[in-house]
């Protein structure tokens, strides 16, 4: 039986945001952490946790990461494509031509884009990077542009770049470092922003979904700010410059504080407003935590701590996954995976490597509702149950069917599928799919064993007892113990527990 999440009334606000005592540190609590830090709790992942502490834990979690390099094809686009524009626009071609070159330009920077999403799947899929990208991913539903707007992947790949390293800064900081990215500039028109006419998009979004919140500002500070916002522009496409001839140097009055500010001294008066302190916590249980609102005096409570440390964004994080009120057994098992948590999920827990083929997995991804860096709106993903509808759930089972089909056909595969296969062998990446003799490991076990192993090991407590004996009865009628265990893994993999975290 599932238990209710804490109230104020039912577990203390003071002791919500207190490290979890090392007492209670086990094979539950430390699965728990990793469902949601990471993308999946395996075994090796649980016992290497178990070796110390939650701070431990979530320490190393962060410190082996990786850099994400821009790879040769992309960053020889950024370096060409302003002076292969500028060919076309002023060469002597023909309309029909320039036309022409144009769309080659455009299929190549889309081929391009979809290589730069394959290459953050493999990376994403890395143990000692996935907390990191998974807070990528939480940072980009703050800061969010999408690729339908911004059809440039070298203003995305440098965005992303930004967050992952924006992890180590204080939140103030961060905003300002978003605030000069060609990607923001351009999708909230902060280009288009001079002294005589002051484009409002970016301040109203920095105000309402970036620090505060809807309704903690006036649309005389969005007035204010955006005049302040001016001079912003990028150089060569992917250079931020300030262009002070643009600037409003006049005074504005933001919050009720007048003086000559800029960009900068907007967002640092934004932090001085109470609701700072607890819009991206609040955005952060949401993402990490669960569906329904946690309670207010619980997120004041962390907010008052976190403005105290400077809105540093690591102490927030290591502060929130050491919380007792983050392992309360109200919050096991309630969460909704993302489609890109279900399927790195997945991989991680078959111990399978990312599917090589770009139209196979970007196309998945895209009818299970999280197409790559192409969020709905400028208010990015929707969480938790908007995730699951009759396409969306046909998909994710669609997808383990692909992953349990045993061998691959591969004189089907086209010639593009064919490349991409060669590249993952070249690459020494060549397990995504299930095979036969993986499953037959299991065979030493008897029906009831099995079931309590896979529930164990792919889904959370609170399931287990209702799927223990269906999945034993599964493995138990069929004709050949392999058979059974197969359509009982695919079983539970399909269940609406195994979508849950």
């Amino acid at each position: 039986m599932a238990t209710l999440p804490p109230t104020p009334e039912t577990f203390k606000v003071e002791d919500a945001w207190k490290p979890l005592p090392r007492s209670v540190w086990n094979e539950e609590t430390a699965a728990h952490l990793l469902r949601r830090l990471t993308f999946a709790a395996t075994p090796h992942a649980v016992n290497e946790a178990l070796k110390g502490s939650p701070a431990d834990a979530i320490e190393k979690a962060f410190r082996d990461r990786k850099p994400l390099e821009m790879s040769a094809d992309l960053a020889e686009f950024k370096e060409t494509i302003q002076s292969r524009y500028k060919e076309i626009n002023r060469g002597n071609y023909s309309e029909d031509e320039r036309r022409e070159m144009r769309n080659e330009l455009r299929k190549e920077e889309n081929k391009i884009f979809r290589e730069y999403a394959m290459t953050w799947f493999q990376h994403a899929w890395e143990p000692e990077n996935s907390a990191t990208e998974k807070l990528v991913l939480f940072l980009q539903d703050i800061f969010v542009v999408d690729r339908q707007t911004i059809k440039d992947a070298p203003k995305l790949f440098m965005l992303q770049k930004t967050l992952r390293d924006g992890i180590e800064l204080n939140y103030p900081d961060l905003c300002k470092w978003v605030s000069r990215e060609p990607a923001m500039i351009d999708y909230l028109d902060l280009d288009k922003s001079t002294r005589i006419k002051p484009n409002e998009n970016f301040a109203r979004e920095l105000f309402e979904l970036f620090i505060l919140g809807e309704g903690n500002y006036t649309e005389t500070d969005i007035k204010e700010a955006a005049r302040a916002l001016t001079g912003y522009r990028v150089r060569n496409r992917y250079d931020f410059y300030f262009q002070k001839s643009l600037h409003d140097e006049t005074q504005k009055t933001v919050f009720g504080e007048t003086s000559f500010w800029d960009g900068d001294d907007v967002i640092d008066i934004s932090f001085r407003q109470p609701a700072a302190r607890t819009f991206l916590i609040r955005e952060m249980t949401k993402f990490y935590l669960s569906d329904t609102p946690v309670p207010e005096p619980y997120i004041e409570a962390l907010g008052e701590q976190w403005a105290n440390r400077e809105f540093n964004l690591r102490y927030l994080v290591e502060t929130f996954f050491q919380s007792r009120l983050f392992y309360h057994p109200g919050y096991r098992g309630n969460l909704v995976k993302s489609p890109i948590h279900f399927y790195l999920g997945l991989c991680h827990d078959l111990k399978l490597n990312i599917v090589p083929f770009q139209s196979r997995l970007l196309r998945s991804m895209d009818v299970m509702g999280q197409s790559f860096y192409n969020p709905p709106n400028v208010r990015g993903w929707l969480y938790g149950e908007h995730w699951i509808n009759s396409t969306t759930i046909s998909a994710r089972r669609q997808l383990v069917d692909y992953l349990f089909i045993g061998k691959l056909n591969e004189e089907k595969l086209n010639g593009n599928d064919q490349r991409d296969l060669e590249a993952a062998r070249k690459a020494g990446r060549g397990d995504f799919l299930v095979t036969w003799e993986r499953l037959k490991q299991l065979n030493q076990m008897d029906p009831e064993q099995i079931s309590k192993h896979l529930t164990t090991f792919f889904i959370t407590a609170p399931s287990r007892p209702a799927y223990q004996p269906i999945l034993e009865e599964i493995i138990s009628a069929a004709d050949k113990p392999a058979k059974g265990i197969r359509h009982a893994v695919i079983a539970l993999l399909q269940s609406p527990a195994y979508n849950l975290c």
